[in-house]
């Protein structure tokens, strides 16, 4: 199996440069409400010393000039959907990870594209260039998700075989863990992928519970979690223009 991964980091931040030009360049903070309180959904590459999912009042503290946005997560899921069909065009199998995060099957592909850097080129192609996609290759998910993120905006990554020695010396934050465990493996000094996998996976879902044992998984290289493909969507639309200002909402009925 051929696995690409099509990333674009700070989507919701790029999303909302798109439609308000006078953000680009400041540091912007968005905020989205959860069961433990508001926290950081996204922050531009400006704001320094935050991560997706920390306390927005932490992330304040530490960013203090951060322009504060309040999410628009229908707003940034449309944009989203609308990268998911351009994908859909150059596979059938396209998943839907996190926000910005997409997954391809493109095996038997090669030889429609060219081998690996036609597909590559192709699947950047079909992004505008202003999203900084990065494209990631690998035989499963969360591998390509890592060669993806491990990408300069508009390149791509091939990850090893040796999956395991390609994730060694990477950072715990790539994991699919919560912030506050984030925190707490770097309060027990486990700041690398490759100090997870040297653990046992009995400590890390004691630790971590069921999370904690696909970390151990996938820091050992194991990735089981199925590809669920998404559907193309079709969209209709119509607008009707009124001769004079409709002053009433039986005349738009």
């Amino acid at each position: 199996m051929k696995v690409a991964c099509v990333l674009v980091t700070h989507l919701a931040v790029k999303a909302e440069v798109q439609r308000a030009v006078d953000l680009r360049g400041k540091p912007v903070l968005i905020a989205t409400q959860s069961s433990e309180g508001p926290q950081v959904l996204d922050a531009s590459s400006q704001v320094k010393g935050v991560s997706l999912g920390m306390p927005l009042q932490e992330a304040l503290s530490r960013c203090k000039e951060a322009v504060l946005i309040e999410a628009d997560e229908t707003y940034y899921h449309q944009v989203f959907d609308q990268i998911v069909e351009a994908l859909l065009d150059k596979s059938p199998l396209v998943e839907k990870g996190e926000l910005g995060c997409t997954f391809l099957d493109m095996h038997g592909t090669e030889e429609i594209y060219g081998g690996d850097e036609g597909i590559v080129a192709t699947l950047l192609e079909a992004i505008p260039p202003h999203f900084g996609s990065r494209v990631g290759l690998a035989e499963s998910k969360f591998p390509a998700y890592v060669a993806a993120a491990a990408s300069k905006p508009g390149r791509a990554t091939t990850a090893p075989r040796d999956v395991a020695g390609f994730l060694k010396e990477l950072p715990v934050g790539l994991l699919p863990l919560s912030w506050d465990d984030r925190v707490r493996l770097h309060d027990f000094g486990l700041h690398t992928i490759g100090q997870i996998s040297s653990l046992t996976i009995g400590s890390m879902q004691a630790q971590f519970g069921s999370q904690g044992r696909v970390a151990w998984e996938l820091a050992n290289g194991i990735d089981k979690s199925p590809f669920v493909s998404s559907k193309h969507r079709e969209a209709v639309t119509d607008f009707i223009t009124f001769p004079v200002p409709a002053t009433s909402m039986f005349a738009i009925l």
